[in-house]
């Protein structure tokens, strides 16, 4: 009996793991309206777009809320995680499987300033004589990314973005995605900047990255390949239409 006891035991362990091994983690966070967090619920297109597509090579996802800087911290460790609406860099290259595009998406830098400053940005020289405010680790464009002059103060989502705009202790702070921003200045009910007369529009491409050096890593090639069979038969644009979207142009 006792044998028998320790062989379903073994068996359930095998079966166990096995699963275990099919579940990738998403690393989520809020992004509207591509990806939202309402009640501790998590939705949006990009959130549907890439449950589809894991579930043709047998994996599933379990989202989690985690802030980008630390996404790509264990993506160069290389952990079992899975990191939606990615833009890619050189320098992300070197430890991410970049999955996609799902889209090229055109998309307006902006920049946020106090109420009565907004003709104090005009061009991008004006920025150098500001502090201006810039999310840890996303990117922008290449010539911001890439300038060491400016005085550039990190935060580590849109909230702490706007509190030292707020308390004046910063002069403005960039921005690429306006409906979050505006959303998390509505949250903290402050109504006092305003957008700066300078914006310059770009496009980049919306991806989704696992570990280079992590366990999916394998899977990497099929999952490639069923986003761009979704984005061909116009499965991707049928998602995003569902939300009332349109995956080249989000607002």
């Amino acid at each position: 009996m006792g044998r028998l006891i320790l062989g379903f035991v073994v068996i359930a362990s095998v079966f166990s793991s096995s699963a275990m091994a099919q579940e990738i983690q998403g690393h989520f966070r809020a992004r509207p309206p591509e990806m939202t967090i309402e009640g501790g619920k998590f939705s949006g297109p990009i959130k549907d777009v890439i449950e589809e597509a894991v579930h043709t090579v047998g994996l599933t996802i379990v989202w989690s809320d985690v802030p980008f800087a630390r996404s790509l911290k264990q993506l160069q460790e290389g952990a079992p995680i899975l990191v939606p609406r990615f833009n890619r860099t050189a320098d992300r290259e070197a430890y991410s499987l970049l999955l996609g595009p799902i889209a090229v998406q055109k998309r307006r830098i902006m920049f946020a300033v106090r109420q009565g400053d907004e003709h104090r940005i005009k061009s991008y020289a004006d920025l150098a004589t500001l502090s201006v405010g810039v999310k840890r680790g996303t990117a922008y464009f290449d010539d911001f990314d890439k300038d060491q002059s400016l005085h550039k103060v990190e935060a580590v989502d849109d909230q702490n973005l706007l509190l030292p705009l707020r308390a004046e202790h910063q002069d403005a702070a960039i921005v690429i995605d306006q409906t979050a921003f505006e959303s998390a200045a509505k949250a903290m009910g402050w109504t006092g900047y305003v957008w700066a007369d300078w914006k310059l529009d770009i496009e980049q491409g919306n991806y989704y990255a696992i570990a280079k050096s992590g366990p999916f890593a394998p899977q990497a090639s099929a999952l490639d390949a069923a986003l761009k069979a979704m984005v061909a038969d116009g499965r991707v644009k049928a998602i995003y239409a569902k939300y009332g979207l349109d995956p080249e142009h989000v607002e």
